[in-house]
């Protein structure tokens, strides 16, 4: 019985180069992956990408990682997954979460208000479509009266729904609703305190406490020389940190990193890094403890401890970038991940 694993792919290149990210992801579900997850941006839109993979796989789950609760109305999402599903034979699983406001706000047009409440109204409207009932709907956001119903019978009355989330409010909130935590960037050691919060709060809203999975995204550098491996590993969380908004640098300062986190905004504001990279200033700010429970790197054998370790940690699905290079090894690299 292979160990849990999902990946992630991105959908930014040519459309030769969209054949390869295909090509890999056939090894990985001959292998024993379990889900595949696609990003959206501003690029192309995730759904065509998990269409054509739907179309040339049979087993691996479909996700995506995530859509955004801004841009699609619930109605066109829980469509779409429908529809996904039904070409797919039962293997979608729909992530949301709520993005930005620059990209809300400077992509879709719209107003970042109220995510939270938004994502909750969200789960339980494309619930209410996919299990088939009719839609009527009295929430703060959405007021849907007029009893519409979904014109075909989906292979499945649940879509499972995860929700990326690394906010106390935001977790307790969708352990009402959704099968999923999706975390990102959340420290090793506080895994099982994120599902003890989420499983407390499952329990008061009259659920199992143990209804909502981990599905974290881990940052995974696979890399024989360890320094630049652990340059690598640092590069995302340094540009989290001090570029994208308050969010994770909020959740790490929660998490016991203050001080870390302080002093790498200091120095950010003077020895700003390259997209996604880091320097020598920022990484002794950052400090190993941090960027210890925060990626993993090094060897594979080094990785593939460091990701047990994490499923030992409360993790249920560990989610991955899709190793890059040619398919033999991939092939060498994912088997080893899942055996």
């Amino acid at each position: 019985m292979p160990r849990r694993l999902a990946v992630s792919v991105g959908f930014a290149g040519s459309p030769e180069q969209n054949k390869e990210v295909i090509s890999r992801i056939k090894v990985a579900e001959e292998v024993g992956v379990e889900a595949v997850f696609t990003a959206e941006t501003w690029g192309r839109d995730q759904f065509s990408l998990l269409t054509q993979i739907a179309m040339q796989t049979s087993k691996i789950k479909l996700g995506t990682g995530i859509a955004p609760v801004f841009g699609r109305s619930p109605g066109v999402l829980a469509m779409t997954a429908a529809t996904l599903d039904e070409l797919s034979g039962g293997r979608v699983v729909l992530g949301l979460g709520t993005s930005g406001d620059r990209v809300i706000e400077h992509w879709h047009g719209e107003k970042f208000a109220k995510p939270i409440q938004r994502t909750k109204e969200y789960i339980e409207i494309i619930n209410t479509i996919v299990s088939g009932e009719k839609l009527f709907y009295d929430g703060q956001i959405f007021k849907l009266q007029r009893g519409f119903k979904l014109l075909f019978e989906p292979p499945r009355k649940h879509i499972p729904i995860y929700v990326a989330s690394i906010s106390p409010k935001s977790m307790q909130s969708l352990a009402t609703a959704a099968d999923g935590w999706m975390p990102i960037y959340w420290p090793k050691s506080k895994f099982m305190d994120g599902k003890k919060m989420i499983g407390e709060a499952s329990k008061a809203a009259g659920r199992a406490e143990d209804s909502v999975e981990c599905v974290a995204s881990l940052t995974v550098v696979i890399n024989p020389d360890e320094q630049k491996a652990k340059m690598q590993a640092a590069g995302p969380i340094s540009w989290y940190v001090t570029n994208m908004g308050d969010f994770y640098h909020e959740m790490l300062t929660r998490n016991g990193f203050g001080e870390e986190v302080a002093a790498m905004r200091k120095v950010a504001e003077t020895h700003k890094p390259p997209p996604f990279g880091t320097n020598p200033e920022l990484m002794a700010a950052m400090g190993d403890r941090m960027l210890e429970e925060t990626a993993i790197w090094g060897d594979l054998e080094t990785v593939a401890a460091g990701i047990e370790e994490r499923r030992q940690l409360g993790v249920d699905l560990p989610s991955i970038s899709m190793p890059q290079g040619p398919l033999d090894h991939v092939e060498r690299v994912l088997g080893t991940l899942v055996s």
